[in-house]
């Protein structure tokens, strides 16, 4: 049965393989009895001082909390919020697969994309206190941590909810809850979709999207507004061609859509065809080329080969959050992608200009740098049979870590 109390059983609970790595003296019973005792206090008392720590994360602010005790009582809040709200992130890969259906239809629709401004730090703390409250009137509990973590956010001057935190994101599926279901009553949509920030939505023939970006701008909770620069509208038709050709293409959570128009061989659909969006190529390019000046620096070619396999292969690690083992990597981000997509041989052949040019500010110092055979062994790496082959390699926690340092925030 599950237990939603603060004791120190359902504390320690919470306590995770990664800790022990972290901290040793966990090991020691009496340690690890101290700090579960320290985190019982903390759920009883509220947090007398929460250490939220800022990190830089592709410019934007990150928080981690660096006190286990008061993380325990924040992983425990975080599980009890899940339980009681049915709070749940959807899955990107299902939103995508769902999308690519829709898009396949050979009917008038229009596609809106629509992206939240500023998403956690433009919560309204009052409005979540407000709607906790009214859903954890069994839970007063978990309503007293929360209310204390809200608090401790206003006393380090961290608006909204801190990102980073996984209470945080079990609070945003929570503060989105009556979101989501007014857009479906009132737009009674083909489809509707939100992961995050990233809203979608598929609408028969739409005249006047910028009518529609109001309405749904309306409709979000207190303290959140749409980003109107990233949020667009493409109208597709139904008229039969005899040549298909692209009728529109457009981003989302990562993916490109190419969707053809409808041909008079199928009337009754479009051809809809996956990629890996341009901003994502991009990243892989920037984390390849990061690569390469990292090994300029320090002259380690193991470190540059198996960064480079963590790019073009798949890769297995330790998820701390779900303490499972996972499998990561390009084949599986993109697993709904065609093995001959064009970015996977953009990619190839942007590594195999870096690794064989000879001029430039980088590839002239990589020609001095590296031997014919550390070249061909690069070079057996690819972002196409890596995908296809579905090539996998495992790391240690700390091995991955220290690879992913270089480039962790391109």
């Amino acid at each position: 049965m599950y237990d939603p109390t603060f004791g120190g059983a359902a504390l320690a609970r919470q306590l995770n393989k990664s800790d022990f790595l972290k901290e040793p003296a966990l090991k020691n019973e009496a340690h690890k009895a101290a700090i579960v005792a320290q985190a019982v206090a903390i759920a009883r008392n509220g947090f007398a001082y929460l250490p939220l720590t800022p990190n830089s994360l592709a410019g934007r602010t990150v928080f981690q909390v660096t006190d286990l005790a008061s993380d325990l009582v924040l992983r425990k809040a975080a599980q009890n919020i899940r339980r009681i709200t049915a709070s749940k992130q959807g899955s990107r890969i299902e939103i995508i697969r769902r999308l690519k259906l829709f898009c396949e239809e050979g009917i008038p629709f229009t596609v809106v994309k629509m992206d939240i401004k500023n998403f956690y730090p433009s919560v309204d703390q009052d409005f979540l206190s407000i709607q906790l409250n009214k859903r954890l009137v069994t839970a007063p509990s978990t309503g007293s941590v929360i209310k204390s973590l809200i608090n401790q956010c206003r006393s380090n001057s961290v608006g909204g909810l801190p990102p980073g935190l996984a209470i945080s994101a079990e609070l945003s599926e929570f503060y989105m809850q009556d979101f989501d279901c007014h857009m479906r009553e009132v737009l009674k949509p083909h489809y509707f979709a939100r992961y995050v920030d990233d809203i979608v939505v598929i609408l028969p023939h739409l005249d006047n999207p910028k009518a529609l970006k109001k309405l749904i701008e309306d409709i979000l909770p207190n303290g959140l507004k749409l980003n109107f620069s990233k949020s667009k509208a493409y109208t597709f038709g139904n008229a039969n061609i005899k040549s298909p050709s692209i009728e529109h293409s457009f981003d989302y959570l990562g993916f490109k859509f190419n969707v053809y128009q409808v041909g008079k061989d199928r009337p009754y659909s479009r051809r809809v065809d996956l990629d890996i969006a341009s901003s994502k190529v991009k990243k892989n390019k920037t984390r390849i080329v990061k690569s390469l000046l990292q090994y300029l620096s320090d002259g380690n070619f193991d470190d540059l080969r198996d960064r480079i396999r963590i790019l073009t292969c798949g890769y297995q690690f330790f998820d701390e959050r779900q303490q499972k083992r996972r499998s990561a990597g390009l084949q599986h981000t993109y697993k709904l992608i065609e093995g001959n997509a064009p970015a996977l041989v953009e990619l190839d052949r942007f590594l195999s200009r870096m690794v064989l040019s000879n001029s430039g500010p980088i590839c002239g110092w990589l020609a001095l740098a590296m031997t014919n055979q550390e070249r061909k062994e690069l070079l057996k790496y690819s972002f196409f049979t890596g995908f296809n082959n579905r090539e996998h390699f495992r790391f240690s926690a700390s091995r991955l870590a220290h690879l992913m340092g270089c480039w962790k925030y391109a």
